[in-house]
């Protein structure tokens, strides 16, 4: 469970500082304990609700819309930079749950994972006492991003509007949950070749992005970016999600996770 936990939190730390750059490493020397301890704790929840419930990769898809909701409007504060209809910036909120988080941060992720560390279906996940203390940490890290003063600030309505996004991904999630036949079979890794590929040419555009694309730092936000890392970040990621949404229909499997 902890290999694919911190293999997963490797690989989005990656995908932060192909958009962030090495450069800002000197910048913000603290932040990268914090996104450690972000990620970590996250997709150590996550991996114990795969374990637990045999989740598959739609079922990451509807889960990204709850947590994802709470890390745009408290973490990036993206979710309320404008343009505003309802006091959201709708197409930046859609794009990064569907395609940053849903396709890049929770399939890929794990896809990856486990291609590196097998999971075992048989281990014991998260105890009550793990569950409190990751929820607790995880929680203290957000409240770190708000205490910093930088991260941008949502009318009532806005915020009203993300905290029913963020209802409708729990709702959703708990509709599909798989029942409990389902939970009682133990999935089989399938190892695909077009996954691999993305895989492997993601990784390396995240890495030259994050040590070469460093010249044109800009603030997004309340993150510090290089403009031309992410303008090829976000390309790569659409074509990325498209390419793996295309895959997925094509071959009528679940991508693994």
């Amino acid at each position: 469970m902890w290999k694919i936990a911190l293999i997963a939190t490797a690989f989005n730390l990656l995908f932060e500082y192909s958009m962030r750059g090495i450069n800002s490493l000197r910048v913000q020397p603290v932040l990268p304990l914090v996104l450690f301890t972000t990620y970590f704790t996250l997709f150590s929840m996550l991996e114990d609700l795969i374990l637990r419930y045999r989740l598959k990769d739609y079922h990451l898809i509807v889960m990204a819309f709850s947590y994802g909701a709470v890390y745009q409007s408290l973490v990036s504060g993206a979710a309320f930079i404008p343009p505003l209809i309802f006091g959201i910036n709708w197409g930046g909120v859609l794009f990064v749950i569907l395609v940053w988080w849903g396709a890049v941060q929770n399939v890929m992720t794990f896809y990856i994972a486990n291609r590196i560390a097998p999971r075992n279906w048989n281990r014991r996940g998260l105890s009550k006492m793990g569950w409190a203390a990751m929820l607790l940490l995880n929680g203290l890290m957000v409240l770190l991003f708000q205490l910093s003063g930088v991260i941008p600030k949502g009318s009532p309505l806005g915020m009203a509007v993300m905290a029913l996004i963020l209802i409708v991904g729990v709702v959703g999630f708990w509709r599909i949950l798989p029942n409990k036949e389902e939970r009682s079979l133990t999935p089989e890794f399938r190892r695909d070749r077009v996954m691999d590929y993305l895989s492997i040419i993601t990784v390396i555009i995240f890495l030259v992005c994050a040590v070469f694309f460093t010249f044109d730092p800009t603030k997004h936000g309340a993150s510090r970016v290089n403009w031309t890392a992410t303008r090829v970040v976000v390309g790569w990621t659409i074509i990325l999600a498209l390419t793996m949404l295309t895959h997925r229909l094509y071959s009528r499997k679940p991508i693994s996770v």
